[in-house]
């Protein structure tokens, strides 16, 4: 009972202490902060966060996820070729979305110094994070 009592003491005194700040963040978003919305759907949502490396001559390999890619490029510059879509180019402190069952390849600019990837994606629960395809997107 006292851990119930103290846990509550700790939600209600965050919730005020974030109500008091005008409901900012501690940290200030720099200027490079992007927003997207990401539709949920009917299904519930999992949300995985990691990070990658790829060096120049390495690509992610075509597939495609049921749900939402978010990236944002920390070095490097990053070629990505989604099916339907010009090539995007993505350079370090930039970001982009790839969308729901889009199917995808990426790999670092020939020449790039090694990229460093920040991912996050927002899946249909119980789907595997990344689906092969046999689509060929980066040209030879």
């Amino acid at each position: 009972m006292k851990t119930f009592a103290i846990a509550g003491f700790v939600v209600l005194t965050a919730t005020a202490a974030f109500a008091q700040s005008g409901g900012q963040l501690a940290v200030a978003q720099g200027g490079n902060t992007k927003n997207y919305d990401v539709p949920a759907g009917s299904k519930p949502q999992t949300v995985i966060i990691t990070t990658r490396d790829l060096k120049d001559g390495e690509s992610t390999s075509p597939h495609m996820h049921y749900g939402v890619e978010m990236t944002q490029v920390t070095s490097g510059t990053f070629e990505c070729f989604v099916k339907g879509q010009p090539v995007m180019v993505v350079k370090a402190g930039e970001s982009f979305v790839i969308p729901r069952a889009a199917p995808h390849d990426c790999r670092p600019q020939p020449g790039s110094v090694p990229v460093h990837l920040a991912v996050t994606l927002v899946i249909d629960t119980g789907t595997a994070p990344r689906s092969p395809v046999t689509d060929v997107l980066i040209p030879k």
